[in-house]
């Protein structure tokens, strides 16, 4: 979500399995300014779906935006409203950067 004027979406084609699933994300950014970059969703560790996320954000996010986990309380990532909370258990997030 590019500031509310541009989505990009990366979905799987499949549905996710019931019960406990590792979820990942990995971006190969492109570099410089504003990049843009690939996009890689896997579900327990194997290849989901990958899509080209044009650009990022330049410098900043927003004052108002937040990083949050289970719930977006700024404008939301995906196509559904804003302050929809995820109703399973989140056993743990890790974040790497490389």
């Amino acid at each position: 979500n590019f500031f509310g004027a541009e989505r990009t979406t990366i979905a799987a084609s499949e549905a996710l399995p019931s019960g406990k699933v590792t979820l990942g994300f990995d971006f190969a950014y492109d570099g410089g300014i504003g990049g843009g970059g690939v996009g890689r969703l896997r579900i327990d560790g194997r290849p989901a779906a990958q899509g080209r996320i044009p650009r990022t954000a330049p410098v900043f996010y927003s004052i108002d935006e937040t990083f949050d986990v289970g719930l977006d309380s700024g404008s939301p990532a995906g196509d559904y409203p804003a302050v929809n909370a995820w109703t399973g258990a989140i056993e743990r997030v890790t974040v790497e950067l490389r």
